[in-house]
């Protein structure tokens, strides 16, 4: 009986313990990949930060500043894009799920949030014509 309860410990520390798994390739030839929950919220982030994006330009162009609020959309276009596209690259190429690779994943949608919370003071700082300083 204590030999079982020391397997079945051994057993669940073993099982419970979030360790690295190696960074192997993904199989290109792997059918039936389901979405998982945490890749749809990484995804909302990104739709949230277009929207964002894009509330922002039709805010400049009804204040009449239809220059200023189209460069200013192209540049947040290009910074969400650009985040976008390399990390979900790597994850597709790389998706081991481990608990690095979930952490990973969460700084990279916190990332998107304060990118999206950024994106009126920049709009506000292009329809100035000139860098906004925090203070």
């Amino acid at each position: 009986m204590i030999e079982a309860t020391a397997d079945v410990r051994a057993q669940l520390r073993a099982d419970l313990r979030h360790r690295l798994r190696p960074m192997t390739g993904r199989d290109p030839d792997e059918r039936g990949r389901a979405t998982t929950p945490v890749e749809l919220l990484y995804d909302l982030t990104y739709v949230i930060a277009f929207a964002v994006a894009a509330e922002q330009l039709a805010h400049g162009i009804g204040e009449g500043h239809p220059g200023a609020a189209v460069g200013a959309y192209l540049f947040a276009v290009f910074s969400v894009t650009w985040a976008w596209l390399n990390f979900t690259w790597f994850a597709s190429a790389y998706g081991n799920d481990d608990a690095l690779f979930r952490v990973a994943t969460l700084v990279q949608m916190i990332g998107v949030v304060v990118l999206a919370f950024g994106l009126a003071p920049s709009f506000a700082a292009a329809a100035e014509g000139a860098p906004r300083t925090i203070r």
